[in-house]
């Protein structure tokens, strides 16, 4: 018997051997391969639903847009759509989208935006309101708008709770220099009023003072604000005389 025949199997074992790595690499680059196609549709249809979302929402803001333009509430076939394209663009988002939710919210709050505060007729539009705006905060926790327009809400169900104070809060807090916050902020504080404390009534008119402080136009809105609620007295008293003097109020 020579050499050649003894190393037969060893040649046998390593050409199974290269065979089975061969085979086992071959696998490995399929399973890769399918991954990346996988990972690839994945993206493009996540992708696509962002799209999809991004134009469900600008469809909705349009609605938002004409609405606010106007100042009354929508008929009830615009709201049905409104509401209609803010929900796809809740629900097509991949993730929990601040402003998304923010924006269903506002298309709920304007439905019967006109019905006097606690009214039962509108409960259900304001609670739908309110659980957007809410889960907007959970995934945008710092935005002042939001917090703003949660604490209106609150204010239009005649719920005058923690939550409707840690709302008017963080909205002044956040929002120093968004004028828009300060004056929305001032008009809740002067329509609950009778439900604040002393403390808590000193601390929100800082809003108002803000807001006088940012224009002349601004400031007489503020004071006009002020009067529809009998507060143009305290208006007066919370603002220093050089204040006072330079946006011309209570002379």
């Amino acid at each position: 018997m020579n050499d050649l025949t003894l190393d037969r199997p060893s040649r046998r074992k390593r050409q199974r051997s290269r065979a089975e790595l061969q085979n086992v690499t071959s696998i490995t680059q399929k399973a890769v391969t399918a991954l990346v196609l996988l990972a690839s549709f994945g993206l493009v249809f996540a992708g696509l639903r962002m799209a999809g979302a991004g134009f469900a929402s600008y469809q909705a803001e349009a609605f938002l847009q004409d609405w606010a333009g106007k100042g009354a509430e929508p008929s009830a076939e615009a709201w049905q759509v409104a509401q209609g394209a803010a929900q796809r663009a809740v629900s097509l988002y991949p993730v929990a989208n601040g402003e998304y939710f923010d924006r269903l919210g506002r298309v709920y709050s304007w439905q019967q935006f006109k019905l006097p505060y606690g009214s039962p007729d509108a409960l259900s539009s304001r609670l739908a309101a309110l659980d957007a705006y809410r889960a907007s905060l959970e995934a945008r926790p710092v935005w002042p708008n939001t917090w703003a327009r949660l604490a209106n809400t609150k204010l239009h169900l005649a719920l005058f709770d923690d939550e409707f104070k840690q709302a008017l809060e963080r909205a002044s807090a956040l929002g120093p220099s968004r004028i828009e916050v300060q004056r929305e902020v001032t008009m809740i504080v002067f329509a609950a009023w009778a439900q604040l404390s002393k403390q808590e009534r000193a601390s929100f008119l800082e809003s108002a003072r803000r807001s006088v402080t940012y224009g002349q136009r601004e400031a007489q809105q503020i004071q006009l604000l002020a009067a529809q609620h009998g507060l143009t007295g305290v208006l007066c008293n919370s603002l220093d005389d050089e204040t006072k003097s330079i946006r011309k109020l209570c002379q």
